[in-house]
């Protein structure tokens, strides 16, 4: 683990012990420091920005009430997270959402970045694709799929908001990328190897 990530699990559970006290700014604190991963996680499960700002609220809700049971065993970020993602299926199971294609994944082409209109418009054609095709996955493939690539979790962290194995995530997200490299290679985004 970094140093960065170890003084931040340390003073995170500073935080937590004085939230515990009754101490709200402690609170506050936490909530600004993730409320960026738990909105994103939540938005890329709903596809609404309502629905995850309001799905966001109640998992800090939940979170706050929770905290007497929070035992440490994972980062607070990571025991947030799977709070996140718990709620986000559990969203997605009562409504029965469709998802749609995340448009925001996929920013415009600016001055800075240097491509030509016609390359950035191909970047979007591109990245609509590739999400397309990962909210095609399973839901447990796609859970796997984005805490690793969109948020860059470590396998460790992954089993923790999965409730699951490292192994078993190692598998999700095999399975995810074999299947994305089957989705995406027929409009040649990506080779398509044969097994041997």
């Amino acid at each position: 683990m970094p140093d960065s990530e170890r003084a931040a699990t340390v003073e995170d559970s500073a935080l937590v012990d004085r939230a515990r006290r009754g101490d709200m700014d402690a609170f506050e604190v936490l909530v600004r420091r993730y409320r960026n991963d738990v909105y994103a996680l939540c938005y890329y499960f709903t596809r609404n920005r309502e629905d995850a700002w309001d799905l966001s609220q109640e998992v800090f809700i939940k979170a706050h009430r929770a905290l007497a049971g929070f035992r440490g065993d994972a980062g607070f970020k990571t025991w947030l997270l799977r709070i996140a993602a718990n709620q986000s299926k559990d969203q997605l199971k009562k409504r029965r959402l469709q998802t749609t294609p995340y448009d925001d994944a996929w920013q415009p082409a600016d001055a800075e970045t240097g491509q030509t209109p016609g390359e950035a418009a191909e970047a979007s054609e591109i990245g609509a694709a590739i999400d397309t095709a990962v909210s095609r996955l399973p839901a447990k493939h796609q859970m796997a799929f984005v805490l690793r690539e969109y948020k860059g979790l470590s396998y460790q962290e992954m089993a923790e908001v999965m409730q699951c194995s490292v192994g078993t995530v190692m598998s999700r997200l095999f399975h995810a990328r074999r299947r994305l490299q089957q989705l995406l290679a027929p409009l040649g985004l990506m080779e398509k190897k044969e097994h041997v």
